[in-house]
């Protein structure tokens, strides 16, 4: 994924998506609320937009 986004960095980022990943399913089960899906897309939206070169949009994803 990260290296089809062209991002900048993807030996940076991908730890960090995987990261998120782990966390966000362990919290999934725990709380069993939507609202962690949703904290988790959006934490995953800003490391890509960090991460990604400028002119790069949300529908180029």
């Amino acid at each position: 994924m990260v290296r089809r986004a062209a991002v900048t960095n993807p030996d940076r980022l991908a730890p960090k998506l995987t990261l998120l990943l782990d966390d966000g399913l362990f919290a999934g089960v725990l709380d069993a609320d939507p609202a962690t899906a949703d904290a988790a897309k959006d934490a995953v939206r800003a490391l890509f937009e960090t991460a990604c070169p400028v002119g790069l949009t949300s529908s180029d994803h």
